[in-house]
């Protein structure tokens, strides 16, 4: 358990932290659930991208 004191300056690293680096500190607050969606939702992009990219050939043939 950590003291007020030990909670505050633990805050003011967070703050600190966020404030010089955002990009690397939502990647890392968001966690393994928010990667694995992203992960997901790259993966659905890809094979939607594929499907259409096969959809236009068909079609020019």
């Amino acid at each position: 358990m950590l003291s007020a004191q030990e909670q505050q300056q633990l805050l003011d690293i967070e703050r600190w932290f966020r404030a010089s680096d955002p990009d690397l500190a939502r990647a890392l607050g968001d966690g393994p659930e928010a990667q694995r969606r992203r992960q997901f939702a790259a993966v659905l992009l890809s094979v939607l991208a594929g499907v259409l990219v096969v959809a236009l050939a068909l079609l020019l043939l």
